[in-house]
């Protein structure tokens, strides 16, 4: 024991005796003073006080452990400023620091006694630097505890952790620009950086900190913004600020924009009628301004203005005389006449006609006669003789100018029939006239084409109506590639069909081995028209209705453009190291039409993928446009499939098995999905996907569900026909654009043209039919039909078994060939005010019917092929199936397949891509993941896609996943 302590033990003893017990050294006096507990601070005890306040809870009599005033605290070293602990006892010889169950010798003490009492108090203080923390390995946090030490024994105070604080500078999940409309809830996320002690959340608008009790925005535990109904006055620049004792972080400035949708005001009072006299016209309108769309808002749907017709009463206006005109030549019943007409004003609206005579005879007078048939007008005479001899020299004139122009045209024939006898390549295009115009067997071309060849020659294809055929020109277009009116010839080179693709009248084949492949079918209009034989046989399907591919392992995409229709095999679908002769094809004859209950509605083209013997080791995605408008519980959907359609690959033409009829069944209902449905179906506004793995017929169909109304878009198209024929055909089929290709190919075939821009038409679940109407603008209309109006009964609109329902109506050409007259088609359901008005122009000197609208083509030609010009590549750029390599896709779903307890797995992916209607579809595959990826590549072609799904990730807060998306793709996304 040292000189120091002993003398103070001694003293101690002397002024104390009797009452000090015997100090206990050793393992002994340890545990003994233990035995006796320690005074510890409560949480709730305030942990440091003054010495008056404090020294007030000491007794003043002798013999007591040491009572600690203020105990270290859990504390933290910033930067370069070490931490600071901080301990205060009473009746102690001695307190110093013990960290990590070694003492601390670099402490501080001092002590001191209270006059009031006589107390002892002893203050010591420790500072830990960073470099005391980083030297410490150990799993356990770096601990300190004060330990004070008089002649009672030892007590020691609650242990306080000491950790460096800091704040890393990259946000967990950074927040992102949000939209919301008016009143609508949304919310602004945020994941502060990685900090010890743990960072504390708020946000800034515009630079200054949000007020969430003023401002109705609430912060959550987690840090995020939520606003509970948005209103224009929280649009601003939002910052995430995360800030502890170490740093303080911002993240970068997001936008929050509040858009308001445009609403319609009242509607204004009816106008004057603008004509004075008979039929004209008033009208009422509103305006897009309650409220007015702001900040990218909807804008009104509907017309801005409403029209009527008005009629006022003219007065009765009574017919009046002009004036005589002048007399005529005195003829040789020595009389001559003068005229007037009843023009001046003209009886009308029931005005009495002129009274009198409108011609006046009169003997000649003045010496203007004479008997002898001569008559004197300014000193020259003519006589009858000289009349007659001026008739014959007019008749040897006509006489011989027909001779002239009869023998030019002898001439000019024989020229063309020599000059069509030469077999020039560029005057050799095949005639297209069907062979009902050749009734003798001796008028059919010579030239046949060989139907044994291997390679059969691109043609159009139109099946073969009697009531729709007429003749067209001998040569069409076909003067940039001469090569195609050459009847095609066996070519000792050309590949067997074992072994090579072979190319068919309906469609052009492209196959692609690369990685990312893509197999696209588009119609090819290099080519000359079938002659008009027996032996050719028509086929059933037209160009671009059918796309064929042969597919491995690393997939394809088969497009039908021009009517909006794909299938993508994804990659790895079609097993090793198979090859898949698949085919997709839309079907547009009226027997593949379904025959469906009383109620439902066909609302898609009907659609076809094979052969139905292909396996495949996941689903397929078959893609196409529907005509439902989805409000929220209106429509019960259901898909149909039938199993008796083939292609057949030799004539590329659509089969049935034989005396048998389509049979087409419900396989699924869209909202009663269990486990064992064979597919799955993802709708969105305007276009339906079905995933599956077996190739048939499909059809999306729907009906009104219990207690609402359901609606469908109806494409309207008005076509006319070429001069000589006057009549006008109104088309009402579903708004798809396979539909309207099956419209266009029926009138190219009749050389119809287009008039309008076709128009949709929202047609109701309500049994009101169809109502076309057409009345003239002017004054003297009428029609050959024997009514204006013309109606469509609900259930063949509603229920049609036609892909081209139409209504014809015929315009009168009998009011003169130099007139032009105006005409208003108006199109609606029932006597509903929404309606489609077409106008409507036939002018009488060109026998043209044109659009009188504002919203016509461009052009108003003649269509003459469904196909595109020279579309016989595809660019593997435009068309890429796949965005993805398949090392991508397996990282991806190694990262979100495995489920985590946050639930940003691959459930929150499916729920942020809306493909989450029957997620247990998902569930029940080997990785989720993978298949919810290929449905997004079938939805998304935009070339932003990646961009949002970058997004997506980053929101779910799945910075590894999107770490790779960037790895892979590059960082410009």
């Amino acid at each position: 024991m040292r000189p120091k302590s002993c003398s103070l033990f001694f003293l101690f003893c002397v002024l104390l005796p009797g009452v000090v017990r015997p100090f206990t050294s050793g393992e002994e006096g340890e545990d003994a003073a233990e035995e006796e507990d320690s005074y510890l601070l409560e949480e709730d005890d305030v942990p440091s006080a003054t010495i008056a306040s404090d020294t007030e809870l000491i007794s003043e009599g002798g013999g007591h452990l040491p009572v600690f005033l203020t105990e270290p605290v859990n504390s933290f070293v910033v930067k370069n400023k070490p931490a600071t602990l901080h301990c205060k006892a009473a009746h102690a010889l001695q307190i110093y620091f013990r960290c990590n169950n070694v003492r601390a010798e670099d402490s501080q003490q001092q002590d001191f006694v209270d006059p009031h009492t006589g107390t002892r108090i002893v203050d010591c203080e420790l500072n830990v630097t960073r470099d005391h923390i980083e030297e410490y390995f150990s799993k356990d946090k770096f601990k300190c505890e004060c330990i004070a030490w008089s002649g009672s024994g030892q007590i020691k105070s609650q242990p306080a952790i000491i950790d460096v604080a800091y704040l890393k500078k990259q946000f967990e999940s950074p927040p992102y620009s949000v939209s919301v409309e008016a009143g609508q809830s949304t919310e602004l996320r945020c994941l502060p950086p990685v900090g010890v002690p743990p960072p504390r959340v708020y946000w800034l608008r515009n630079n200054v900190p949000v007020d969430t009790e003023s401002d109705t925005l609430l912060v959550s535990s987690e840090g995020h913004l939520l606003i509970g109904q948005a209103k224009l006055s929280h649009q601003a620049n939002y910052t995430c600020v995360a800030e502890n004792i170490a740093a303080k972080r911002l993240s970068e400035p997001v936008s929050l924009t509040v858009y308001v949708n445009g609403g319609w005001s009242s509607w204004s009072s009816w106008s004057e009628c603008h004509s004075r006299c008979a039929k004209g016209g008033q009208k009422r309108t509103r305006t897009c301004t309650n409220p007015a769309p702001m900040n990218g808002g909807q804008p009104c749907l509907g017309p801005s203005q409403q029209k009527m017709d008005c009629n006022t009463a003219c007065p009765v206006v009574d017919g009046g005389w002009s004036r005589w005109s002048a007399w005529s030549v005195c003829g040789s019943d020595c009389t001559h006449t003068r005229r007037r007409s009843c023009d001046e004003p003209p009886p009308s609206h029931g005005g009495r006609p002129c009274q009198g005579r409108d011609i006046n005879v009169a003997n000649c007078t003045g010496g203007m006669c004479n008997v002898n048939g001569n008559v004197k007008v300014g000193g020259a005479h003519f006589t009858e003789e000289a009349n007659r001899q001026m008739d014959v020299a007019l008749y040897v004139g006509l006489t011989v100018a027909c001779v002239v122009i009869g023998g030019l045209a002898i001439f000019l024939a024989r020229l063309l029939r020599r000059k069509g006898r030469d077999h020039s390549l560029y005057s050799m295009a095949r005639n297209e006239f069907q062979p009902e115009f050749f009734p003798d067997q001796d008028k059919k071309l010579s030239l046949q084409p060989d139907v044994t060849a291997t390679s059969v020659p691109a043609c159009y294809e139109y099946p073969f109506d009697p009531k729709l055929s007429m003749s067209r020109s001998l040569s069409e277009h076909h003067y940039d590639v001469p090569h195609l009116s050459i009847a095609p010839q066996p070519s000792p080179m050309s590949p067997t069909p074992s072994t090579s693709t072979q190319e068919s009248c309906s469609d052009k084949q492209i196959h692609s081995d690369s990685e990312n492949s893509v197999t696209s079918s588009y119609p090819s209009s290099d080519s000359t028209y079938n002659v008009a034989s027996e032996s050719v046989r028509l086929p059933k399907l037209e160009a671009g209705n059918v796309a064929r591919a042969a597919v491995n392992t690393r997939g394809a995409l088969l497009v039908l453009p021009d009517s909006g229709i794909s299938m993508s095999v994804p990659e790895g679908a079609v097993p090793k190291p198979l090859r898949a002769e698949l085919y997709l094809a839309v079907l547009n004859e009226d027997r593949y039409r379904p025959r469906l209950p009383d109620g439902i509605t066909q609302l898609s083209a009907v659609v076809t993928c094979g052969p139905s013997s292909a396996t495949f080791n996941k689903p397929v995605i078959l893609q196409f446009e529907h005509c439902a408008m989805l409000h929220p519980a209106t429509w019960e959907l259901s898909v149909w499939a039938c199993d008796g359609v083939n292609v057949d690959d030799s004539s590329s033409s659509m089969v049935s098995k034989d005396h048998q009829s389509i049979t087409w069944s419900r396989v699924l209902t869209l909202g009663n999905e269990t486990i064992n449905t064979p597919l799955f179906t993802q709708l969105d506004h305007a276009e339906a996907f079905i995933v599956t793995e077996q190739l048939r017929g499909y059809v999306l169909a729907g009906q009104s569900s219990e207690s609402s109304i359901a609606t469908k878009r109806l494409r309207l198209a008005l076509f006319a026909s070429q001069a000589g024929q006057c009549c006008v055909r109104v088309y009402a089929v579903e708004d798809t654009r396979a539909a309207m290709k099956a419209i266009v190919d029926r009138e190219s075939q009749i050389r119809g043209y287009l008039l309008d821009k076709p128009r949709t038409l929202l047609f109701q679940d309500n049994g009101e039919s169809l109502c076309v109407s057409l009345e003239e603008v002017g004054n003297e209309w009428q029609s050959k039909s024997p009514t204006e109006r013309q109606e469509v009964s609900f259930r063949d609109v509603w229920n049609c078994q036609e892909n081209a329902k139409h209504v014809t109506f015929g315009l009168d050409t009998a009011f003169g060939p130099t007139t032009t007259r105006s005409y208003k088609l108006q199109v609606s359901q029932g006597n509903s005010d929404t309606r489609q008005v077409f106008r409507i122009v036939y002018d009488g000197a060109k026998q043209l019917i044109s659009s009188g609208s504002v919203t016509r083509p461009l052009r108003e030609v003649t269509v003459v092929s469904s196909g595109h010009a020279n579309n016989a590549t595809t660019d593997s750029t435009t068309l890429r199936p796949f965005r993805f390599t398949r090392s991508l896709r397996k990282q991806l779903c190694q990262c979100l397949d495995p489920p985590n307890a946050l639930g940003n797995d691959w459930r929150m992916l499916a729920q942020r891509l809306q493909v989450d209607r029957y997620i247990n579809y998902f569930a029940t595959k080997a990785s989720p993941t993978e298949h919810i990826l290929d449905l997004w590549e079938a939805r998304h072609r935009e070339p932003t896609a990646v961009t949002d799904l970058l997004n997506h990730l980053r929101i779910m807060g799945r910075t590894d996943a999107a770490t790779i998306l960037e790895a892979q793709l590059g960082p410009w996304l």
